[in-house]
């Protein structure tokens, strides 16, 4: 008997009447969406692909890879590694033009080129002349303010507003960034940097 009453002690003595049993606060539809990782975030390699890569040359040089501009040519389908040499032997050539990545199993092209030695619809004509059909440009925004999963869901219906849009590979609030491959022959590069503008995030120029 005193073993029964020193046991029903211990457990009134234990037992907090204001405590209760903590909960796992549901998601929330910001962090559902944090869940779902875009390219950038699958696979952050990815980044500095779309992005372009770091230079380390010094401030002072003048050649194609610091004064050139680059493009990003969307393919038709899936390039093998036959397909990507006919494309680099096509563009290396060229005066002013710098196969940047063609790779095996891939279905972008990067270019740097010199826009005064070149033009961007000579490029997309090589292209074809190599036997591959071009669905679009692609092109990735460093955006300020895009820190939030509704934030992105803003600049995305933005983007998709304007014409010429093929798709929209991701709008990355970890990453900041958007790619968006679009026609080249109904909108540019401006024009859907203005459409994110006209959202509360800014686009950065580089």
């Amino acid at each position: 008997m005193k073993a029964l009453f020193l046991f029903l002690f211990l457990c009134i003595a234990n037992y907090s009447p204001g405590e209760e049993k903590k909960q796992v606060p549901p998601p929330t539809s910001e962090n559902e969406g944090a869940t779902q990782l875009c390219p950038l975030c699958k696979l952050p390699g990815r980044a500095n692909l779309f992005a372009g890569t770091v230079s380390r040359c010094p401030l002072t040089c003048s050649k194609l890879c610091c004064k050139g501009k680059s493009i990003v040519l969307v393919i038709e389908g899936i390039i093998d590694s036959n397909g990507a040499s006919r494309i680099n032997s096509a563009l290396s050539v060229l005066d002013g033009v710098q196969p940047q990545n063609t790779s095996p199993d891939s279905s972008h092209v990067r270019i740097r080129y010199a826009p005064k030695k070149i033009t961007k619809e000579k490029l997309r004509d090589i292209i074809r002349r190599c036997g591959f059909g071009i669905s679009g440009e692609q092109e990735t925004y460093a955006i300020e303010g895009l820190n939030t999963r509704a934030l992105a869901d803003k600049v995305e219906a933005a983007i998709r507003k304007e014409p010429g849009i093929t798709s929209i590979e991701t709008v990355c609030p970890v990453n900041q960034k958007a790619i968006v491959v679009f026609d080249p022959l109904k909108t540019n590069t401006q024009k859907i940097a203005a459409a994110i503008n006209s959202t509360p995030c800014r686009v950065m120029r580089p």
